[in-house]
């Protein structure tokens, strides 16, 4: 079976990967310098409204409610939403790492010469000495994990299940994520997304991202081996298998039904056009997460650009006939 390269994937894996590089650095730069620069003017603002509201010995309603102290929740708002996300990504990397450690710790490897298929198999591949045979007779294990040098993960269940050009397509694809070091690149996506979680095109250029990194992986084991039919049949083998859920980061071959079904599409019809309402969404989360990020980081900076003089004069002449009309006092 032909199978025609109609766009490069791999340059699209890359191009989502750098998009979500350069979208969360710079809100999360851009976040931290209106933090360092206004700090300190947050803190005296909110030292004055808090004279303001309570130098009568009470909390004024009528002083509370006001546009001053309103502008003065903003930053504040913001800069614990930030330290969630700080929160939050930090959870998530601590999780993943002891995860996947715990996960990969359970398996007991053998060597990948001892399965008679492998034999045939790991010379054709490279890097072949980065391929691990795991002893999982129950489970159907396809994946690659490793951050600095990820490795191929195959359990003997899935090499006596699989044929041996279905099993070469498989070990084919992953090494591809190997090389590619798709394993650190899906680790920083997650961890970018868990950081700036208000922005919804994260969520969205992370599954652009995971898309395109496995039909390049497909790509790869396509043009290596010339079967298209041998990779087709391993997805929809390894989608109806009894494998578990994967753990958190390693990328693995057979991962959410819409992802597969799309990739067998692509495999068995390669002139299929991809749905149009992908673009759409696209522009919408794109668009509703400038107005996020706008509503999240420009109040960091209101204050520098405050004229505070005018601010007082105002809450202060407030307060003052609070204080008259409580303590009878006449204001002329």
């Amino acid at each position: 079976m032909k199978f025609s390269f109609s766009i490069n994937q791999q340059r699209k894996a890359q191009i989502f990967f750098i998009a979500v590089l350069l979208v969360n650095i710079f809100v999360s730069s851009v976040t931290v310098t209106g933090i360092i620069l206004g700090v300190g003017g947050y803190i005296a603002h909110t030292q004055f409204i808090y004279k303001t509201v309570t130098c009568c010995g009470y909390i004024c309603s009528k002083c509370f409610f006001t546009l001053s102290t309103f502008y003065t929740l903003f930053p504040w708002t913001c800069i614990v939403i930030f330290f969630a996300g700080v929160c939050t990504a930090v959870y998530k990397v601590y999780s993943m790492l002891l995860l996947n450690y715990r996960f990969v710790r359970s398996l007991k490897s053998l060597p990948a010469e001892s399965h008679t298929k492998l034999q045939k198999i790991i010379p054709r591949v490279y890097p072949h000495n980065r391929v691990v045979l795991l002893d999982t007779p129950r489970f159907m294990y396809a994946f690659t994990s490793g951050l600095w040098k990820p490795k191929t993960y195959v359990s003997t269940a899935i090499c006596s299940y699989l044929t041996s050009g279905e099993l070469f397509a498989v070990i084919l694809h992953e090494t591809h994520h190997a090389r590619s070091r798709d394993p650190l690149k899906l680790f920083l996506v997650q961890i970018f997304r868990s950081l700036n979680f208000f922005l919804p095109i994260n969520s969205h250029l992370m599954k652009l991202y995971y898309s395109a990194s496995e039909k390049a992986a497909d790509d790869t084991a396509i043009s290596t081996s010339g079967e298209a039919l041998d990779l087709a049949s391993a997805l929809v083998k390894l989608s109806q298998s009894n494998t578990p859920d994967k753990h958190s980061f390693p990328v693995a071959f057979s991962q959410g039904q819409n992802i597969v079904e799309d990739r067998l599409r692509r495999i068995l019809v390669p002139d299929t056009a991809p749905p149009y309402l992908r673009n759409i969404y696209f522009y919408l989360s794109s668009l509703l997460s400038f107005f996020i990020a706008a509503a999240v980081c420009l109040p960091l900076f209101y204050k520098p650009f405050t004229h505070t003089g005018m601010i007082e004069c105002r809450a202060k002449m407030c307060h003052v006939t609070l204080c008259g009309d409580r303590d009878h006092v006449s204001i002329r």
